[in-house]
């Protein structure tokens, strides 16, 4: 594509239209934006334009006539907390043995995989070597995973928290893995990182950046949402509560399930901009909230490139913010390119995967305009998650306030929590925030602060802070008013 800022939006279209066919997998992508800014707003100082970047990937292509790919390495690592809050009551622990069994069982023939039983220091439990100090994975068959079974059956509660040394052991564990392997960790959790200071948690987190991935559950009623999400929000995975022990067994399953599921690895995304028009914004949006701007890899003066985990089959979004400023010289209503944005992908000497179709560029264009009609309304989609932006807001001032005693304050924030929840229709929120409060009418975030409400429950909505809905598919192709300043 010319990159002279003059390409023409019929150009653009073409690009869209393009999609991958055949090759073993398949990536798709799309851009959807809102192109107008007023030449006004351009001239003064230059503003921003956002769009939402989709990219799904379908791995089912690559059974349809393409040679199946040989599996790649996998290795997984459970990380149980077994301190001594994980007796009282008992019952947390025998609901963690089975949900570590599940988990276990659920492996597929092959995987390399280790339990670390987790107080204030990590334990490795299965495989049994020389200590603490073992740093050894074993391949899961029947025989392994009968032995796992048995030392989680064993597991005892005593002792203290630190997460940090739990991470720790885990790259300890994947470090000598080959680079090709996709790694996994499962960290559960039931009580708060008492014996470490939070600065070495945040220390061992960046140490394992890009390494594994890795998902956080918490149990019981004294877990910490902030650092269960400074531990998978930093490693690429997901937190979440689990309320009924029951349920425990079925989510570690569930959740190394999807782990097992990704089978495609080293997917970049590319923005290639003009001269000044550099990233301002470089989020994960979809599933979960993440920022991709402070490790993005330069390419050269003005193309970028940002690492995502590996995929399965599903779709990521992600929202992309770059400067836009107009010239004298720049034409009015006429499409400008700004940026191209694409899917590529590194790979290893050593990897065995699946080798996908890649999708053609798309762009990213402004059109400089008088006509307020055009520039005062929003891309839809960047719009839905301006309102997750101010959810999690909502959320977190609600809590500062309930901890303060100030439940007038604590009302209004968690009802725009509420208000904003229902308007991007994500109902595991509005579930969780139901708990904290009585939802009186959704739409007007008009509630009633629970009587009855405990710090789990509010724990139980912030952990989800991260996670986000996709807009609806009868609302994508609606234009709004602005309701958001940072929408734009």
């Amino acid at each position: 594509m010319a990159q002279d800022g003059t390409e023409d939006a019929a150009d653009a279209r073409d690009l869209e239209d393009a999609a991958p066919t055949g090759g073993a997998g398949a990536v798709f992508l799309e851009v959807s934006q809102q192109p107008y800014i007023s030449v006004e707003r351009g001239a003064e100082g230059g503003t921003r334009m956002c769009a939402v970047v989709t990219v799904t990937v379908d791995l089912a292509a690559a059974r349809e006539g393409a040679a199946a790919p040989a599996p790649l390495s996998r290795a997984e690592v459970l990380l149980l907390d077994c301190s001594a809050s994980m007796g009282y009551p008992r019952e947390k622990l025998w609901a963690a043995q089975d949900a570590a069994t599940e988990a276990v069982r659920a492996l597929p023939d092959g995987t390399y995989f280790a339990i670390v039983a987790g107080r204030h220091t990590a334990e490795l439990v299965y495989p049994t070597g020389s200590g603490p100090s073992a740093t050894t994975l074993v391949r899961a068959d029947a025989t392994t995973r009968k032995e796992a079974e048995d030392a989680i059956a064993r597991l005892v509660p005593s002792g203290g928290t630190a997460i940090g040394s739990w991470l720790a052991l885990a790259r300890e564990l994947f470090g000598p893995r080959p680079a090709a392997t996709i790694r996994h960790a499962l960290l559960l959790s039931d009580g708060r990182n008492e014996h470490e200071q939070r600065a070495a948690l945040a220390a061992e987190v960046t140490a394992c950046q890009g390494l594994f991935t890795c998902d956080a559950l918490g149990i019981g009623e004294d877990w910490d949402p902030d650092e269960l999400q400074l531990v998978a929000g930093g490693l690429d995975g997901k937190a979440d509560a689990v309320r009924d022990l029951d349920a425990l067994p079925g989510e570690f399953r569930a959740v190394t399930a999807e782990s097992v599921g990704r089978r495609l690895t080293g997917l970049r995304l590319r923005l290639t901009h003009r001269a000044g028009s550099g990233p301002l914004t470089v989020q994960q949006v979809h599933p979960t909230r993440r920022d991709l701007l402070p490790d993005r890899v330069t390419i050269s003066d003005r193309c970028l490139e940002f690492r995502t985990p590996p995929w399965g089959d599903e779709t990521r979004e992600y929202l992309v913010c770059v400067a836009a400023s107009r010239t004298p010289q720049e034409p009015v209503d006429r499409a400008l390119w700004l940026a191209d944005l694409k899917v590529v992908r590194e790979v290893r000497d050593e990897e065995e995967s699946i080798a996908p179709q890649l999708p053609p560029a798309r762009a990213l264009v402004v059109h400089w305009t008088r006509h307020r009609d055009l520039y005062s309304t929003y891309d839809p989609k960047v719009e839905h998650y301006a309102h997750h932006d101010a959810l999690v807001r909502g959320l977190e001032e609600g809590r500062a306030a309930q901890r303060a005693g100030d439940p007038v304050r604590a009302r209004a924030a968690w009802g725009e929590a509420v208000r904003r929840a229902h308007a991007m229709g994500n109902e595991p929120m509005l579930q969780r925030l139901g708990d904290v409060v009585r939802i009186i009418d959704a739409a007007a975030g008009e509630v009633e602060i629970r009587p009855d409400i405990r710090p789990l429950d509010i724990n139980s909505a912030m952990v989800l802070r991260a996670h986000s809905t996709m807009l609806p598919p009868q609302k994508k192709r609606t234009q709004h008013k602005p309701q958001d300043p940072e929408c734009r």
